[in-house]
């Protein structure tokens, strides 16, 4: 079998990622093909829905915050 990721287990419903640039990120969806997010900001999700690969760089830059 090839190397299959699980996503479900690499960006958790409802947790919240810091990327590179400081914007934190709440993930509504985690599917094989993509995730889907939205920026937090003062605790409130803003903006427009964003979608990435799971096997991005993006993606791979991504660290769960934990407070």
């Amino acid at each position: 079998m090839a190397n299959k990721i699980m996503v479900q287990h690499m960006f958790k419903l409802g947790s919240l990622y810091k990327a590179p640039d400081g914007k934190v990120y709440k993930v509504v969806v985690s599917e094989v093909f993509n995730v889907r997010c939205f920026e937090v900001v003062n605790g409130n999700m803003v903006g427009g829905m964003i979608r990435f690969l799971p096997e991005s760089d993006f993606a791979k830059s991504l660290v769960e915050v934990t407070d």
